[in-house]
């Protein structure tokens, strides 16, 4: 065995496919129930060197929601020096923790491309992966640039002894909050069916956010 039960946990953490929980019926549920209530809020649950992790459940069914995750912290750059570097794929391994591998596989024009990422997994479970589809969006708020990422499981064959992550959703907003300063956003959920109870993975999903976020801040400062 690699590593221990803490690890594994750990590292399964990015993956979001622990923050599910079965739901009775309530006021969770619009008339369309996959749709994400914008005014929903978000609430606190942990912060730590200058980084707040947020949590917010919306519907997947009428009988399951998910957890969707923030991560919000202030930095002492322009906001186009963090765009420059969520552009940069080559970048990713040395923030995003538990990545084996990101690359950028197709470029449709600046503001769009696909990238693969495989996070690495310890025995006995397969490594997993996904493909993102990002996109550089002008805001009508001109302190604001905002990059969504969005799965896309079929742009590309599965790898044998490679699990592929079914959905995954999310956005990084960044904004100009004074000179030389910026607010940078992070939120994402996924629809994949849990694996673990969140009552276990919920610290271990906050820490590896923490130290993600607190990674990407660092490269964006030295960059």
């Amino acid at each position: 065995m690699k590593t221990k039960t803490t690890t594994l946990l750990v590292l399964l953490v990015f993956l979001l496919n622990t923050g599910f929980k079965k739901e009775s019926r309530n006021n969770l549920f619009s008339n369309d129930p996959s749709t994400i209530d914008v005014n929903a809020k978000f609430n606190l649950v942990r912060s730590d060197d200058n980084i707040s992790i947020y949590t917010r459940w919306i519907p997947v069914t009428e009988t399951r929601s998910t957890r969707q995750l923030k991560a919000e912290f202030v930095i002492d750059c322009p906001a186009e020096k963090v765009v420059s570097v969520l552009r940069d794929e080559k970048s990713y391994t040395k923030w995003m923790k538990a990545t084996k591998t990101y690359y950028r596989l197709k470029t449709i024009n600046e503001n769009q491309w696909y990238s693969y990422v495989q996070f690495s997994i310890p025995w006995p479970l397969n490594n997993q992966d996904c493909i993102l589809k990002y996109e550089v969006h002008e805001c009508t708020d001109p302190s604001k640039t905002e990059i969504t990422l969005a799965g896309e499981p079929d742009f590309l064959q599965t790898y044998e002894g490679v699990e592929r992550i079914s959905h995954m959703e999310g956005s990084w907003v960044i904004t100009k909050i004074g000179a030389g300063k910026s607010r940078v956003e992070y939120l994402v959920y996924s629809k994949q069916a849990p694996k673990f109870p969140t009552w276990i993975t919920d610290p271990l999903i906050q820490k590896n956010l923490l130290k993600t976020m607190n990674a990407l801040r660092d490269i964006v400062k030295n960059s």
